[in-house]
């Protein structure tokens, strides 16, 4: 009977109580908790080495990382030194080769990767005194071999090549160029003339000049005691000298007193890539970083911020809308950014600006002010859960002089917050009415609608400014005129019919590949087609041939005949100086304007093949030579811009032939030329598959 009154004695207490709770009223979030910041332990060796040990023990492995604490470096005309000497620090040393430190790596099941002042390597724990072995001779003792310098300067002129036709490495360098200046090391730019300017002997002077123990640290992270790491690294750094490393004055970034707006042309871009900015001066650890956190949450944080919504979900123009700043010793930055169809550019821009004068001006409303935090709480918890994380927190105290529990307690000041701080920092940060807005895309379309921001200026690759990207075409000349002007410039029509066979000998270096290609082109008259590419060791790796009624394409995988559009896209190929036959072939030709390419006038013709893509095609005003081609394609990461540039063209048995092409786009493809064979009187049976 007790039993049976306590139960009901419990329920009514139970229902009395849910009958008191407001289920329409939203609860209180409760009160931000202090953050458990793990255990690190840090050592200082005579020579001025920091060590940074987070012990972990959960997977029997251990990473090292080494980071030289150096200010930025102003290259000037040698850009790309920096990064191509911390390349090179991977490539061997005095005591290893890199194909013995490449054997000795992957022996133990370890990494390693060298940066322009760091070296990371890690592995197994069991292999912890010969991983710090390696991680110290690569550190300490480069070798700096002169054929590997060489083989990173050409790859890193192969990147410049390829990024003349990305539309996001060009808004990239336009927007450090704009924010920073040129003679800021944020500013400047990496250029063929800057990196063929560079010398082994710059290499070595940047590692000697700023590699020093007593401006660096090695952090540890995972199954190691910290005594061991310590004993470890003074055992293979212990020995390593002290010096003073010098310090350096930096010019002062550009002001802007009003929005300006900067534009690099691609005829060929059916998009435009915006990016609205601003420098700030935010140091790591200043308590408006915190502030800054949940405002960029807020306006451009993912799917959730507040442009996301806005420009892709509501209006449309975009797959994407995002905003990012960054704090820095020297200068930091504010920046928003999406790639909007091109017909929508302006109103993009006025999207953006809207949201960032409604966070200045309007307060958050109270849900999605403690969404935003909620955010911010969530992944910065479960970012503790990695050792990466602790070891990096630990690195950042020491590095910009943080208070000791400046994570402990990040989740509280972030909790205090108000829609007041929200819109305060906003406005301190967010220069709404003098930003730098750059875009990349068509000069001719966007001009007229984005000159109501602000003033308008044009740039080319490196950073210079050009004027307008088009100038108007003399009355009366056609799409026609040029042709025949190129006729004339290869040789002739007379001259170009003569021609009844070819043979083209090349080679091919494509960017990431360490083999070079040889290339045999073979046409002949009306309509037979071969093309073979080998490479040494491997033999044949593609073959292309059409006998006049079918072609085949193959390579190590097998081969395929084609059909319909796949012998249609053969056309320019098999045809005989292709350009000339346009009108024949039925495409149709629009002379749009005179353009810049890579500073020479060239008049600008616009093909339609009618099979939905428009080819930009850019031919010399001095010379009437074809010196470049654009197309833009939509590929599975969108849309691709692919170009071809021709030059150096030569005479053989009275036409010119181009003996360089370079091809840009997803891949990078140099193609030079060693041979051109005419009438050589090529056999029928040569165009076989077989």
């Amino acid at each position: 009977m007790k039993r049976i009154i306590s139960s009901l004695f419990t329920l009514l207490i139970s229902t009395a109580a849910f009958a008191q709770l407001d289920r329409s009223v939203r609860p209180e979030p409760a009160p931000a908790k202090e953050i458990k910041f793990g255990e690190y332990k840090m050592y200082e060796l005579d020579n001025g080495l920091k060590i940074i040990v987070v012990e972990n023990d959960k997977l029997p492995r251990v990473s090292f990382s080494l980071v030289v604490d150096r200010n930025p470096i102003v290259e000037g005309d040698k850009a790309g030194y920096v990064s191509i000497a911390g390349s090179l620090l991977r490539q061997g040393t005095t005591n290893r080769s890199k194909d013995q430190l490449d054997e000795e790596v992957d022996f133990i099941g370890a990494r390693l990767f060298t940066g322009s002042a760091n070296v990371f390597a890690s592995g197994l724990s069991k292999y912890e005194d010969e991983i710090v072995e390696l991680l110290a001779d690569v550190a300490l003792n480069p070798s700096f071999p002169i054929e590997e310098f060489e083989k990173l300067k050409k790859q890193s002129l192969s990147g410049i090549e390829s990024g003349k036709e990305d539309p996001n490495t060009l808004s990239s360098r336009l927007v450090n160029r704009s924010l920073y200046g040129a003679d800021h090391p944020y500013g400047e730019l990496e250029t063929e003339a800057s990196l063929n300017n560079i010398t082994l002997e710059d290499c070595k002077n940047y590692y000697d000049t700023y590699w020093a123990p007593n401006n660096t640290y090695i952090t540890v992270v995972g199954d190691i005691s910290p005594r061991k790491a310590k004993r470890l690294i003074k055992k293979h750094f212990g020995d390593w000298q002290r010096k003073e490393v010098p310090s350096t004055e930096y010019a002062a970034v550009p002001s802007y007193d009003k929005t300006e707006v900067k534009i690099i042309n691609r005829n060929a871009s059916v998009q435009t890539v915006l990016e609205l900015g601003n420098t700030i001066d935010l140091k790591p650890g200043h308590e408006d970083a915190v502030k800054m956190r949940l405002v960029n949450q807020i306006l451009g944080g993912g799917s959730i911020g507040r442009l996301f919504k806005n420009i892709r979900e509501d209006k449309g123009y975009t797959y994407g809308a995002y905003s990012s700043y960054d704090t820095d010793r020297l200068v930091g930055s504010f920046s928003a950014s999406a790639s909007v169809r091109t017909e929508v550019t302006d109103s993009a821009v006025m999207e953006f600006i809207k949201e960032f004068k409604r966070l200045q001006n309007e307060p958050v409303a109270a849900e999605d002010l403690q969404a935003a935090k909620n955010y911010i709480i969530g992944t910065f918890g479960s970012s503790l859960e990695s050792p990466q994380t602790i070891a990096r927190f630990a690195l950042n105290i020491e590095r910009y002089g943080l208070p000791k529990d400046y994570y402990e307690t990040y989740l509280k000041k972030l909790d205090a917050l108000t829609a007041e701080d929200v819109m305060a920092t906003a406005k301190k940060y967010i220069k709404a009415d003098n930003l730098v807005i750059t875009a990349v895309g068509k000069g001719s379309e966007i001009i007229s609608d984005l000159e109501k921001f602000g003033p308008v200026s044009f740039y080319d690759f490196n950073g210079e400014e050009t004027g307008p990207p088009s100038l108007p075409v003399p009355d009366g000349m056609t799409a026609s005129d040029v042709i025949n002007k190129y006729v004339e410039a290869l040789g002739g029509k007379e001259a170009l019919e003569a021609v009844k066979d070819l043979k083209i000998t090349s080679n091919v270096s494509i960017a990431g590949m360490p083999m070079q290609a040889t290339s045999v082109e073979m046409r002949k008259r009306p309509d037979l087609y071969f093309n073979e590419m080998s490479v040494g060791g491997m033999g044949v790796v593609q073959k292309t041939v059409y006998d006049g009624k079918k072609a085949i394409t193959g390579g190590m995988q097998g081969k395929q005949e084609l059909e319909g559009e796949q012998i249609e896209a053969l056309k320019d190929r098999i045809t005989f100086f292709a350009e000339t036959q346009y009108e024949a072939l039925g495409y149709k030709l629009n002379l749009a304007s005179i353009n810049l390419v890579d500073g020479e006038k060239a008049y600008l013709i616009e093909v339609d093949k009618g099979d939905g893509n428009i080819i930009s095609e850019y031919y010399s005003v001095e010379t009437g030579l074809k010196i470049k081609e654009e197309t833009s394609m939509e590929g599975p990461q969108g849309t691709m811009t692919m170009a071809q540039s021709t030059s150096d063209y030569r005479e053989v048995n009275g036409v010119m032939f181009p003996y360089s092409i370079k091809i840009s786009g997803p891949q990078s493809v140099s193609i030079d030329v060693q041979e051109v064979l005419v009438n050589t009187k090529i056999k029928k049976s040569a165009f076989s598959y077989e």
